[in-house]
């Protein structure tokens, strides 16, 4: 029913090519992934993008071998959309216990996903012995019967490209190759040298593959050169575990199968438009886990058209029309005066972006205020129609200080979009020791956070595909790991990370102050508020006391803070806020006048820590 691409997450994280149901009209996506600590990570929530819009609601999530279970006692010729491959090195000389690890670390891998599975296993040292295709179910007590093959230069990039040829053969769509190894490698008879892995992990890569690597320690004297082919081969994308002991080799094995069968099953209706006329889409997952967001970029999908070419014809003809009367339409609402759209839903990145500047926050972390939540919408600021300053929606915006300061959050974005799309140097420092360590995304983002100015690091942030792709090669010449496929699927991740970056730590510390303008007392006076709720009055227990204006009641008003902003509450007196009368309780936006008896203010305010768009 079409091509469709590979996925390959950060390192820790499964996810399927989309798997195309024709009898349902679905797209289904198999996702999950492995901690460090081994533990299967299951994602709470899925949600799938097509070309940047949300896609229709998805169906509930099933989990895969449960589905598995249920399909194959509904049907006895379902196969799952699943096949394995498998490549281990198989020689004497491997460190005591491991042999026997490695067997039985594969027989809990194979008993873990579906039995019918397709599996392909190549067993290696300086020749390869491959066994014909075989069911999951069948296939463990073969590997118990064959003898060790000859130790000497024990070759591996063979191995692997021999497996690969025979899982390409099979028609799953979900692919995984599973190779146990102690990276040794050697592609000459004399063992002088050896393969260039980095060119195979992109063959592993482009072949739409997942590939899981575990690997053990070598012998001493080709510890280096193994070490940088088991870090070569990692740049496809692949789940990677090092183990120490012949227990840890078998709880890695059973731990990938468990990490398999655990994985969420998403199932999407693929839209009448698509399914039915064909074309190209860009996929994206937005996958939640322990309560923080991870990006996946699927990439393009293409669907051929199912209908007739005079059908196609037709819809074109229905398209062009409809493109006509949107148009119209256009031209008419951009004719009518904007006090006469008070009806119109506002665009929800400048409400949030009002919202924010209401607060105090400077254009810079307003920014990453809005990237945090409106990664896609927040560019379209930099175009934003004059008339918002008009927009009886958006009362800040028309205010002198309002106008400036949304200007300078517009002017930041367009900086963006006209630069030559680079990283800075402290930053693409920070990113290439981190990716080079393989430290956690949330770590690495912690670590850019503080050190790197917020307007790079929050453009950074807001990178596109193909402008991070640019920037990590621009930046590779000076540090090469940037320039490895390997580097955008680790910095697509952090990218997540920073835009998550402070969520669920700490708290909004949020500061406000009264700035005296008119009435009794210095002029230019300023009075902070205490935190929580400020009562202002000529009771003696208020906040700000006022007895000499025999306006102002006892407890005339109080200012309230919640989660960073402000709001003022009319409690026996009145008040007006910009010369309007408040009815209750009125948020307070940074440069408020505020009018109490005789007295008048003007009301300043700044947070720290993420306040977020609301």
């Amino acid at each position: 029913m079409g091509s469709v691409p590979a996925v390959h997450a950060a390192s820790g994280f499964i996810v399927s090519p989309p798997i195309l149901d024709d009898d349902n009209h679905e797209m289904v996506f198999l996702v999950g992934g492995l901690s460090a600590d081994r533990t299967t990570l299951k994602p709470s929530t899925v949600d799938i993008e097509i070309d940047g819009r949300p896609a229709p609601a998805r169906k509930a999530t099933e989990v895969f071998s449960e589905y598995a279970q249920a399909a194959a006692e509904a049907n006895k010729r379902w196969k799952p959309p699943l096949a394995v491959g498998l490549v281990y090195l198989w020689v004497k000389d491997i460190p005591a216990g491991i042999a026997d690890a490695i067997l039985e670390g594969l027989s809990g891998f194979l008993r873990r996903i579906p039995a019918r599975t397709n599996v392909y296993a190549t067993l290696y040292g300086r020749k390869r012995q491959p066994i014909p295709r075989l069911k999951a179910s069948e296939i463990a007590s073969q590997l118990h019967d064959i003898g060790y093959l000859g130790g000497d230069r024990p070759n591996l990039a063979d191995a692997i490209r021999l497996d690969l040829r025979a899982l390409l053969g099979d028609d799953s769509p979900f692919k995984v190759l599973v190779v146990v190894t102690d990276g040794r490698d050697h592609d000459d008879y004399q063992g002088e040298s050896s393969a260039d892995f980095v060119a195979l992990a992109d063959e592993i890569r482009n072949a739409g593959v997942q590939l899981m690597v575990v690997s053990f320690a070598p012998f001493e004297a080709d510890a280096e050169r193994s070490r940088k082919n088991l870090v070569h081969l990692g740049s496809s994308g692949a789940v990677r575990r090092a183990i120490e002991s012949p227990l840890g080799m078998q709880a890695a094995l059973e731990a990938l199968g468990q990490a398999i069968a655990d994985m969420r099953r998403v199932r999407l209706d693929i839209p009448w438009g698509w399914r039915n006329f064909g074309g190209t889409r860009r996929i994206r997952l937005d996958v939640a886990i322990d309560g923080r967001q991870r990006v996946i970029e699927v990439g393009e999908v293409t669907l051929p058209a199912r209908k007739k070419p005079w059908l196609v014809a037709f819809g074109v003809l229905l398209g062009t029309l409809a493109v006509a009367a949107g148009a119209v339409l256009y031209w008419r609402r951009r004719s009518v005066r904007p006090g006469d759209r008070e009806d119109e839903d506002s665009s929800p990145v400048v409400a949030a972006a009002h919202s924010l500047i209401a607060r105090g926050l400077s254009a810079p972390r307003a920014l990453v205020e809005l990237t945090r939540s409106f990664p896609k919408e927040v560019s379209t600021l930099a175009t934003l129609d004059a008339s918002v300053f008009a927009d009886e929606r958006f009362p800040l915006f028309r205010t002198r200080p309002g106008r400036r300061r949304l200007e300078e959050l517009r002017a930041l974005l367009a900086h963006e979009a006209g630069d030559d799309g680079l990283l800075g140097e402290e930053l693409a420092e920070v990113l290439s020791r981190s990716i080079s360590s393989g430290a956690p995304a949330e770590q690495v983002a912690s670590n850019i956070a503080a050190r790197v100015p917020e307007d790079q690091w929050g453009a950074f942030s807001r990178m596109a595909l193909d402008d991070l792709a640019y920037a990590l090669r621009a930046s590779g010449a000076r540090y090469p790991v940037l320039a490895s496929p390997h580097a955008r699927g680790v910095a697509l991740e952090i990218q997540a990370a920073l835009r998550s970056e402070g969520r669920n730590v700490g708290r909004v510390v949020a500061v406000g102050w009264l700035v005296r303008v008119a009435g009794q007392g210095e002029r230019g006076e300023t009075v902070r508020l205490p935190a929580g709720r400020a009562v202002l009055g000529r009771a003696p227990g208020c906040s700000l006391r006022m007895d000499g204006d025999t306006q102002i009641a006892a407890r005339h008003a109080a200012i309230v803070e919640q989660h960073g902003a402000f709001f003022i509450q009319s409690v026996q007196g009145e008040v007006r806020v910009e010369a309007r009368p408040v009815r209750g309780s009125a948020p307070l936006s940074d440069g408020d006048t505020i009018a109490i008896g005789r007295s008048q203010f003007v009301f300043k305010c700044v947070s720290s820590g993420h306040a977020g768009p609301s």
